[in-house]
């Protein structure tokens, strides 16, 4: 059980490291406009998804996947069309004050926020798949008793890295202008925008060759 739950903790803080993707962007926004519970929720939602995407792969999620043949090419589409929308959706929103205002208070809605992003990344069923492989392979884990722990490592991996990330970066933020943090906050999901491009790309140029 401990081992299990080591197992999913070290490796969903490890991959939470990555400093790209829309749960990424959306800490750094938070945390730039000095909302830390918000930003912590976000993380928690989208940490919660991938735990559950964790124990699918656990439980024999990599068996489900062959018996249907969705390829990871096809999810890797399905997922930059997501996070498309998703940085569409972030730039035609806005920024304006109102929005901030509430968002101080309704960090519920941050949390479902992470959850509904990390749940429609149909990514993390290969990600997770091949990295129960890899811990199985190595004797981290072993049997189905070893399952909770995992997944209850999983889940606070990324929560305990983004809590580590906002302490690092929130300090530094303070010097910096308004101005110059509006600035940076309007580009990221710009920023989200050309990252989904990139994977759209890698998915169908291949596929006209």
């Amino acid at each position: 059980m401990i081992s299990g739950f080591i197992a999913g903790l070290i490796l969903s803080f490890v991959g939470s490291m990555t400093p790209t993707g829309p749960i990424a962007l959306l800490v750094l926004k938070y945390g730039m406009r000095r909302q830390n519970r918000n930003a912590l929720f976000v993380a928690a939602g989208a940490a919660l998804a991938e735990s559950g995407y964790a124990l699918l792969a656990y439980l024999g999620i990599t068996f489900a996947l062959s018996r249907y043949r969705l390829e990871a090419p096809q999810l890797r589409l399905i997922s930059g069309i997501i996070l498309a929308a998703f940085a569409a959706a972030w730039i035609i929103r806005g920024h304006d004050s109102k929005s901030k205002s509430r968002d101080r208070e309704y960090v519920g809605r941050s949390f479902l926020l992470g959850l509904s992003i990390a749940g429609l990344n149909p990514t993390f069923l290969v990600t997770w798949a091949g990295a129960v492989a890899i811990a199985r392979g190595a004797g981290l884990i072993n049997g189905f008793q070893d399952a909770p722990a995992f997944a209850v490592g999983v889940l606070a991996g990324p929560i305990l890295w983004f809590s580590i990330l906002l302490i690092v970066l929130t300090h530094p933020v303070k010097s910096i202008s308004p101005e110059r943090l509006e600035k940076i906050e309007r580009a990221l999901p710009y920023i989200l925008l050309v990252l989904a491009g990139i994977m759209l790309a890698q998915t169908l140029i291949p596929m006209f060759k």
